[in-house]
């Protein structure tokens, strides 16, 4: 905007002097240029006519300038002073150069550089000041500028400060070479390095948001409006290039004032105007609506969602305008839907609920009528506490995940509470949703009640039977079949009991947790937990077991407090076999887990049974097998003492803790310590021999009757650290001959069928006593009486050689040696036997012979020698009656046969030969070569093994030379 003062030299017309403003003197005129200095003076009245039109110009004036010089004057001075004043202190920098760019003056301004005004004289060039590729251009500007004296010109360039840091300078020059007082190019140079640094910036971001605006799917637009008009009459200023596409319009189009407003539904207009009025109203606030509007290529009506904003400084309405035609399609939908859900939710027989965070929003007429609770209370409590204790945390965790966006089974079974306490099923579906834009969970859940628990009931009765399965054993089948009924019952603890007929003994007992300390009594105990079940016939339900009066006394201590349980009895057909007991740190289970339960206790009942009596007919089988093996040892054993031990170690398979025997000895009349099986301890000296009638074992021997003692403390029996015995007299034919002992380290509970076994192994064991006795007596006859036969026959064997005085010896060594060879052979001890006297009677039969063949120093005739093959069967016609010397024949008999087939008497060849005769020849021979002979003396060593080895294969079986060489090598000949 230009301030203008006139000088004129006479009055102006009023229609040239509209909007000036008039000065009546020179010190009105000063006055004015003091307070508001201005860009031009004029003097003439020629340019009034310039200012006709120029109303919005301040322009000054006054009349009858008569004092004009001297008011010329003084303005010139002061507006000299100024300027000089502005032009050493403003901003920019005044130069003053040549065509060539020689600086000829420098404002003090330069000095903002870092640069001081060059001394006189000194010649500067200005373009040295410039970026090398910026100087050729301003060389040509200076060029332009001086060929044309009085035009002014602007440009920019890049240089350097004093500090070398790169600047950007915008440049106002004017060629003022004819006026005297200048007579050079001024330049007026600026420092815009920042200027042109936020320059870029802006257009740099204009351009960003200029590619924004033109990627976004609405349309940005902006009106000026001023704070008191109507927008309806606001020209727009800006609408960004997709108004074609979302509205059907171009610009210039809507370009009207109110235009826009035209194609806006007639039910939708006022609110789309109260919108932009609401904006004005309220500045800075962001406003929205949504609205219908004629799309102008389509010509259909569309959805738009106007959002506007007023900024009073700078009067700009703004706004972004989207088409939300398909979102409010899918609201229209999503209502349609949701109330075509809510429809079918609350007729549906299915329970179905909505919920966010942890807390239900809807829940439909099922779940309400299935779990007793209305709506408001549904919507107090977090979802998680409708859930079974049991099931809460699995509900929770997966339904946790899913608000959090993870995919857990989508299907699964868990519990619920209803108001009333009681438990039902649900199988449940899930899936994410979103409610108001945040996520949450939609379920749906059948109850499944009926179906599940029978479910369970067959999951738990395959459970049980799988455990029972594992094994045959019946402690093992106990303990497994508590821990799959426990683990199904999250139960901690429990046990199970096993009584037999008639209750009257515990048989097994199994338990895990604290009622492993529970030891059972070894008889039912009326006033008990356990009678009062048995009793009954039904499970017992025990609020606190450690309170109930019926809890035996002698476990009271080790039962902790608040733990309720439950105890059944198990039935196996028509009686009770024993009973289970299963605890919890909470209240017990409801009456749907006590059927469940008595299914179980059914189950466990009938398998421990059939268990039981297998386990009873295994003992059974097992007590025969003991009486076999028994019976075998004494059958296939001559030794009492291995009888005696067979017998303590059948015993020890019952279930005693010792065993012992005491033998009776007649001429003492005392009972003597002979065995024992299981003692901790050292058998006090006084127990070792006892009289009879001392303690229970001397009173079963003197009366020949069991005895029992029931508390062995404070008896000699006190150091066993034992409690009870039984003692059984060990009879034959009325003879006493020993006392069987059977000790037990708690109070005597051995079963009757146990019983009866021990009694019967006491009685085998007393047979076989008595047997071994007199089989040992029988042998020592049989000993006495084969020594007998072993005299004689040696009796024989002398007498042999005491007629053949050169022989002498000879028996002794050959039986020898038969039998080192017949051991290297492998002959049994029977065969040993039967060549030791086959040996000793190999030349009985020469006692037939006469002395004149037998005894002849020199060689023998065919007809001697006929008599001489003869003996052999001598000693076969003499002896064959004698019946333990029936197979030791063979070697007086056949010792002279031949491996070729050439010997005598029978001529026999190869294995036709007996063995035992085969293994005696060699020995015979050699014997027979290596000692002196009436017609030979006895041959060396090496020659007569010559000889046996020569002879292999002709006259001596192969088999038996090597087995005899082998004896040679190791040095046993």
């Amino acid at each position: 905007m230009y301030r203008v003062l006139v000088v004129t030299r006479g009055p102006l017309p009023a229609r040239v002097t509209v909007g000036f403003h008039r000065a009546a003197s020179a010190e009105e005129a000063w006055a004015a240029l003091e307070k508001e200095p201005f860009d031009a003076l004029v003097a003439e009245r020629a340019f009034e006519a310039a200012f006709a039109e120029l109303d919005h110009l301040p322009v000054f004036f006054f009349e009858h300038a008569r004092e004009l010089p001297a008011v010329l004057e003084e303005l010139r001075d002061r507006m000299l002073e100024r300027y000089k004043t502005l032009l050493e202190n403003g901003r920019d920098v005044v130069y003053v150069i040549d065509p060539e760019g020689t600086i000829r003056y420098v404002s003090p301004s330069v000095q903002r550089l870092g640069y001081r005004p060059p001394p006189p004289g000194v010649r500067i060039n200005l373009l040295r000041f410039l970026q090398p590729e910026d100087q050729r251009h301003a060389r040509e500007a200076l060029e332009a500028l001086a060929r044309e004296p009085g035009k002014a010109v602007t440009f920019r360039f890049r240089g350097r400060d004093a500090r070398g840091r790169r600047r950007v300078f915008r440049v106002w020059g004017k060629n003022l070479s004819h006026v005297p007082a200048v007579g050079g190019l001024v330049l007026h140079v600026r420092d815009v390095t920042r200027e042109d640094a936020l320059e870029r910036r802006v257009k740099e971001e204009g351009a960003l948001l200029a590619g924004l605006v033109a990627t976004l799917p609405g349309v940005a637009w902006q009106a000026r409006v001023a704070p008191d008009e109507d927008p309806l009459r606001a020209p727009a200023l800006y609408q960004s290039p997709r108004s074609r596409e979302v509205l059907g319009y171009d610009a210039a189009e809507l370009g009207r004032p109110g235009a826009y407003y035209d194609y806006v539904h007639p039910e939708d207009r006022e609110g789309a105007i109260a919108l932009a009025r609401q904006a004005l109203r309220e500045p800075g606030v962001f406003h929205t609506a949504r609205y219908r509007f004629l799309h102008g290529r389509h010509g259909v009506w569309v959805w738009l969602s106007d959002t506007v904003r007023y900024d009073p400084a700078t009067q700009l309405l703004s706004g972004y305008t989207e088409d939300v035609t398909m979102d409010v399609a899918r609201s229209q939908a999503l209502a349609e839907s949701e109330s075509r859900f809510r429809t079918l939710a609350e007729t549906a027989p299915a329970v179905i609920l909505m919920w966010q965070d942890d807390r239900l929003v809807f829940a439909n007429r099922a779940t309400r009528r299935l779990t007793g609770y209305d709506d408001d209370e549904l919507r107090s409590r977090p979802v998680w506490e409708f859930v079974h204790p049991e099931d809460r945390e699995l509900v929770k965790t997966r339904g946790l995940e899913r608000l959090r966006g993870r995919r857990p089974a989508e299907r699964y079974a868990f519990r619920i509470l209803t108001k009333s306490g009681a438990v039902r099923w649900l199988d449940y579906s899930a899936a994410s949703i979103e409610i108001d834009g945040e996520p949450a969970v939609l379920g749906v859940g059948l109850d499944v009640t009926e179906a599940k628990e029978k479910e369970l009931d067959l999951e738990l009765f395959a459970r049980v039977a799988q455990a029972l399965r594992q094994s045959e054993e019946l402690e093992t089948m106990m303990q497994a079949g508590l821990e799959a009924v426990a683990s199904f019952f999250h139960a901690p603890a429990g046990a199970i009991v096993l009584y037999g007929e008639e209750g009257a003994r515990t048989e097994a007992f199994s338990a895990l947790g604290w009622m492993r300390n529970l030891r059972p009594a070894p008889q039912l105990e009326p006033q008990s937990l356990i009678a009062a079940t048995l009793e009954g016939g039904r499970p017992l339900v025990v609020e606190e077991i450690a309170r109930d009066p019926r809890l035996r006394a002698a476990v009271r201590p080790q039962v902790p407090p608040g733990w309720s349980g439950v105890y059944l009895p198990l039935p196996a057909g028509r009686r009770f076999v024993g009973a289970l007991a299963l605890a919890w740190p909470r209240p017990p289970p409801g009456a749907r887990e006590l059927q469940r339960l008595e299914l179980a206790a059914e189950t466990i009942g009938n398998a421990v049974q059939r268990a039981s009596l297998r386990q009873v007919l295994a003992r059974r089988v097992q007590n025969l097998e003991s009486l076999r093996t028994l019976d075998q040892v004494i059958a296939h054993s001559l030794d009492l003492e291995a009888s005696i031990e067979a017998l303590l170690d059948e015993a020890m398979r019952l279930p005693v803790a010792a065993v012992g025997i005491w033998t009776y000895a007649p001429e003492e009349r005392v009972l003597v310590h002979h065995a024992a099986r299981g003692l901790s301890a050292p058998l006090p000296e006084e127990l070792r021999r006892l009289p009879l009638g001392k303690t229970p074992i001397g009173a079963a021997a003197l009366t020949r009757k069991p005895a029992a003692l029931d508390d062995l403390s404070g008896t000699p029996f006190a150091p066993l650290r034992l409690q009870a015995l039984r003692a059984w007299p060990m009879l034959a034919k009325g003879e006493l001959l020993a006392v069987f002992v059977a000790f037990s380290d708690r109070a005597w509970n051995l079963s009757a069928d146990d019983q009866s076994f021990l009694e019967t192994l006491v009685t085998q064991g007393s047979i076989a006593i008595d047997n071994l006795r007199r089989f040992e007596a029988l042998q020592r006859t049989q000993a006495e009486l084969e020594n007998a036969y072993d005299l004689t026959l040696w009796g024989w064997a002398r007498a042999v050689e005491l007629r053949d005085q050169e022989t002498a010896g000879h028996t002794q060594r050959v039986t020898e040696l038969a039998l080192k060879l017949g051991r290297e052979l492998g002959l049994g001890p029977h065969e040993l036997e039967d060549l030791r006297r086959g040996a000793i009677l190999h030349d009985v039969g020469k006692l037939a012979i006469p002395d004149a063949i037998l005894l002849k120093p020199g060689p023998l005739t065919p007809e001697e020698w006929a008599v001489m093959k003869r003996h052999p069967l001598h000693a076969y016609e003499w002896l064959r009656d004698i019946p333990f010397l029936r197979r030791a024949l063979k070697v007086p008999l056949y010792h002279h046969e031949r491996w070729d087939g050439s010997g005598y008497p029978h001529g026999l060849a190869g294995e036709a030969i007996p063995f035992l005769a085969r293994i005696f020849t060699v020995a015979d021979v050699f014997d027979a070569l290596t000692s002196d002979r009436p017609y030979r003396p006895a041959w060396p060593l090496e020659k007569a093994l010559d000889y046996v080895r020569k002879e292999t294969g002709r006259q001596f079986d192969p088999q038996v030379v090597e087995a005899f060489l082998r004896l040679l090598d190791r040095g046993e000949l």
